[in-house]
């Protein structure tokens, strides 16, 4: 199943980077993230290249989609989401802004997603995968460049998600300190 399934996608994704019209570009774009949505991560992670490719398109409605296909598939295979990561740091800079928005909001799905992975592995295995620590490297890329975003002139719009992000990245590496008087005084946390 996974045979047909691939070269149905490798042919879609072709229709969606080479047909001049817009609305058979979305529409196969849309169909490419059905199935590597519920293909295993293991083909998503074999189209990814294919699927970057449709980062140079000139259509900003592709773009935009092509950024909500990385988050849905990415978020699913995320060992190998290393791949698409430059895709979201290129597109921060997109001279669209809805584009660049975007990115900064699947971004944060993604260091989010990867914190948790990242805290889970550390928990049960004490031990951090290789792919996490290359994974981290993209992070700390993604999170730099949209520090830089809030701090430049720009986008009010584009601005106000790079703030967002920043709050988030406060709170995820704040300790609540109630929790942690919990745990030191009673020895559990409730």
């Amino acid at each position: 199943m996974a045979v047909p399934s691939r070269d149905q996608a490798l042919s879609l994704l072709a229709a969606a980077n080479n047909h001049g019209d817009l609305a058979v570009k979305l529409s196969s774009l849309k169909q490419v993230r059905g199935i590597l949505s519920s293909a295993d991560p293991s083909l998503a992670a074999e189209l990814f290249p294919y699927l970057v490719e449709l980062q140079f398109s000139p259509e900003t409605l592709v773009r935009k989609s092509l950024i909500e296909t990385i988050e849905d598939v990415g978020l699913k295979a995320m060992e190998h989401s290393y791949i698409i990561m430059p895709v979201l740091l290129a597109f921060l800079r997109d001279s669209d802004s809805t584009v660049a928005k975007q990115s900064i909001v699947t971004g944060t799905n993604f260091f989010c997603r990867f914190l948790e992975d990242i805290a889970l592995q550390f928990h049960w295995n004490r031990k951090v995968e290789r792919w996490l620590e290359e994974l981290w490297t993209w992070m700390v890329r993604f999170k730099d460049a949209v520090f830089s975003i809030a701090l430049e002139p720009g986008f009010v719009g584009t601005k106000l998600l790079a703030l967002k992000f920043l709050e988030i990245y406060v709170l995820l590496f704040t300790s609540d300190t109630n929790d942690s008087e919990k745990f030191t005084t009673e020895g559990t946390a409730f």
